[in-house]
């Protein structure tokens, strides 16, 4: 450093060293310049400050681009909701759309060419009053688990599901996409180590279906049971029935209806999977799919 420096640039020189981010640092950089010695003495100092203010306005305007892109990309995750979330993954013009309009209603758009689904796409599948969300996911592809096509994105919203449907044409479809499943950590239906395991269900969506049978073969890959429940002299409400674990008791319907039910429970009266109707059972009795419960505390 030249020895006739200026008092500014010294602080210029100052600010440099205790700045703590690239955007400081080209600041005090340009006061570097701006205060250096004009003089021929000053030539070598003076290239150096720039070459080291065009290095550091590449390196800040390399980050914000990358930070842009970064923010630019819309996150297309899925918030879980109702008994439970089931995804349909399928490659190009498989039916994914065709299934979720005639399971839920939802008006999605169906057309003959590849990627119509560019987003996840929610509908609400009705089981006996109970709400099943079903997602409808963009295509996969060859590659997806690569990344390709938003892959990694549309593959971990199938890693948090609770369940997935292989929306499919055929064996090869099935195969094709199980395949790209398992690249990515999701296994179908066998349990393997470091895999993320879901049970899932292969559906053709332009063959005909009986729709009741096809919601209850839906509704089980949760593990679940429906349990209405009702008051003493009252109808069971059918409205907001309880999505309860397989094997649950009716212990676990007190609890879950208040804590303070669990704790005076003394019996409760079962309609559905009892011997007779109304059936008085114990607090550990094991409830079935659609048994209706009387907390009797």
């Amino acid at each position: 450093m030249p020895s006739n420096v200026s008092f500014e640039y010294e602080n210029a020189v100052s600010e440099y060293q205790q700045a703590n981010s690239p955007e400081a640092k080209l600041a005090a950089l340009i006061k570097m310049k701006s205060a250096a010695p004009s003089h021929k003495g000053g030539e070598n100092l003076r290239k150096d400050i720039s070459k080291k203010i065009s290095l550091l306005k590449k390196s800040i305007d390399k980050k914000k681009k990358i930070e842009k892109k970064k923010g630019s990309k819309e996150s297309i995750a899925v918030r879980k909701e109702g008994l439970g979330q089931i995804v349909l993954v399928g490659l190009p013009n498989s039916g994914k759309s065709t299934l979720l309009n005639t399971l839920t209603g939802v008006d999605t758009k169906v057309a003959p060419y590849p990627f119509t689904t560019k987003k996840p796409v929610v509908g609400m599948m009705d089981y006996f009053g109970g709400k099943v969300q079903i997602v409808e996911l963009p295509a996969i592809v060859k590659g997806s688990s690569s990344g390709k096509a938003d892959g990694l994105q549309v593959l971990s919203i199938a890693r948090n599901s609770d369940a997935i449907i292989l929306v499919a044409l055929g064996k090869e479809q099935e195969k094709a996409v199980a395949e790209e499943l398992l690249k990515s950590g999701i296994c179908l239906d066998k349990k393997q180590d470091g895999k993320e395991f879901k049970k899932s269900l292969s559906i053709n969506a332009f063959e005909k279906h009986d729709l009741e049978k096809l919601r209850e073969k839906i509704f089980s890959l949760l593990d679940k049971v429906l349990v209405y429940t009702k008051k003493p002299g009252s109808k069971a409400d059918y409205d907001l029935p309880l999505g309860l674990p397989l094997h649950s008791t009716v212990k676990d319907v007190a609890r879950q209806l208040h804590k303070d039910f669990e704790k005076k429970l003394k019996f409760a009266r079962v309609w559905g999977s009892a011997k007779f109707p109304g059936q008085r059972v114990s607090k550990e009795y094991k409830l079935k799919n659609k048994d209706i419960v009387e907390i009797c505390a």
